[in-house]
């Protein structure tokens, strides 16, 4: 995960927010419902201990019409990342992550669940992306 430091030294960011997703009782995140456009999270799905209740958290601060991407590699702390990630084949992988966007939202799931291959045409390591809309006015087809 990112610390503070490092947040810190990105000159981009405008504000931050650590937020340890793994710690504590109950995962929510620290902010209002429907409060951002797109969510990322780069190369750390693969440690979430409760990835469906943060994939639920994302629905919820989403707002309609908003999209969330997953990005991943082969590449991981194998002794960190979760056991069903780490059993898991790398097509499994893409599978998982898709499954837990339908999962989430209840009666109100995400849509539009997309999975991606962006490996660099000479790249060694796979590189993937699963991304999918909360459903909502305006709603629009990621672009991918």
């Amino acid at each position: 995960g990112m610390s503070s430091f490092e947040l810190g030294e990105n000159e981009q960011l405008t504000e931050r927010t650590v937020h340890n997703l793994n710690k504590g009782g109950a995962l929510r995140l620290p902010f209002d419902d429907g409060s951002f456009d797109v969510i990322t999270n780069v190369v750390s799905v693969d440690y979430i201990t409760r990835p469906l209740q943060l994939f639920e958290e994302m629905h919820r601060v989403l707002r309609p019409g908003g999209v969330a991407v997953m990005s991943f590699s082969n590449r991981m702390f194998w002794h960190k990342a979760v056991r069903i990630w780490t059993e898991a084949s790398e097509w499994q992988r893409v599978l998982i992550c898709s499954l837990y966007f339908r999962l989430a939202g209840g009666g109100e799931a995400f849509e539009a669940v997309e999975a991606l291959l962006i490996t660099e045409p000479e790249g060694h390591d796979p590189m993937y992306i699963v991304q999918a809309r909360k459903p909502g006015a305006g709603s629009q087809e990621p672009e991918g």
